[in-house]
């Protein structure tokens, strides 16, 4: 595969093959900077591209890189908190499909514990993170040469370096129906690209049984919430009496009712321990425990104004 730069053109066998970034453009999945003025896209590009190239030659062993971006410096710590060997990273690899027909540039592979990463360096001022989500979604579909397994084993980083700062964030993998469904739309020069996932989670039979059930659920709790707060208001008279008398139990043949005295508790200030983290350049994710809890899904009605339910 042979990449023009300044064309931004990659081209194999005589044919030119699409860029990722073209195939986002062209579909409205890349970050829109129409609103900005095109000399200072020209300025951040600049930048952009010199931060790319020392971070490249960098992790290529180019010691030299430190001290000269500060971009570099930040990274090289990084890595050195994390522990990650770049002997076995790659960086600007150009990864590509034939059949397809698309290819890109990914800026930076690499293994952290047990994770195959693949990553983007991003030096805007702002971040668009869905735009990130497909760019990477499809130069992971390329790496893993269209194998699902594989494709939902690799992770996704961005190295988002602005401001003087570091910051390392998970990248939301889209789902590989979709990502594919894109290059098939780019394949057939769809004019503009749609996708809806198919609903193979649950029977139509299922979905109006859950629905009935919640709609009758719905129906006695404002019934429960009034009995609750008739509750309530009867338990706060009654915890008067208990500290008044110094009885602190009380049992029925039916119910028991125990007064809970207040419980001092102390906990971390997060936000001191953040900016604590952040004034060194540490990854605050070396800081973290981290337990696996029971799985489980949740279900509920949806409110007039909702759109998608993520406010669980």
């Amino acid at each position: 595969m042979n990449f023009d730069e300044a064309k931004h053109e990659y081209t194999r066998n005589g044919i030119t093959y699409t860029s990722v970034t073209q195939i986002l453009k062209t579909y409205g999945l890349s970050a829109d900077y129409a609103n900005i003025p095109q000399s200072i896209l020209a300025k951040a590009a600049m930048k952009g591209k010199a931060v790319h190239k020392g971070l490249e030659l960098y992790i290529g062993g180019d010691q030299s890189m430190l001290g000269l971006l500060n971009e570099v410096d930040l990274f090289h710590n990084y890595i050195i908190a994390r522990n990650i060997n770049l002997t076995s990273a790659k960086a600007e690899e150009i990864v590509f499909d034939t059949h397809y027909e698309v290819a890109g540039t990914v800026d930076f592979q690499y293994i952290d514990g047990n994770d195959n990463v693949i990553a983007d360096f991003k030096t805007t001022s702002s971040l668009h993170l869905d735009a990130v989500s497909w760019q990477l979604s499809v130069y992971n579909y390329l790496v893993s040469k269209g194998d699902l397994m594989t494709y939902y084993f690799n992770k996704l980083k961005v190295f988002h370096m602005v401001n003087s700062r570091l910051y390392v964030k998970d990248i939301h993998t889209i789902d590989f129906d979709a990502v594919k469904a894109l290059l098939e739309a780019h394949k057939r020069r769809d004019p503009v690209f749609n996708y809806t996932k198919p609903n193979n989670i649950m029977s139509d039979a299922q979905e109006k049984l859950i629905e009935q059930i919640l709609i009758e659920r719905e129906s006695y709790q404002g019934a429960i919430d009034k009995l609750t707060s008739e509750l309530n208001t009867v338990l706060a008279e009654v915890k008067d009496n208990m500290l008044r008398q110094k009885e602190y139990e009380h049992k029925t043949p039916v119910f028991k009712v125990r007064y809970n005295s207040p419980q001092h508790r102390k906990s971390l200030n997060k936000a001191k321990v953040v900016e604590l983290i952040n004034k060194h350049n540490l990854d605050i994710k070396d800081f973290e425990n981290q337990t696996i809890t029971k799985d489980g899904i949740t279900v509920r009605l949806l409110k007039v104004g909702d759109t998608d339910g993520d406010d669980y």
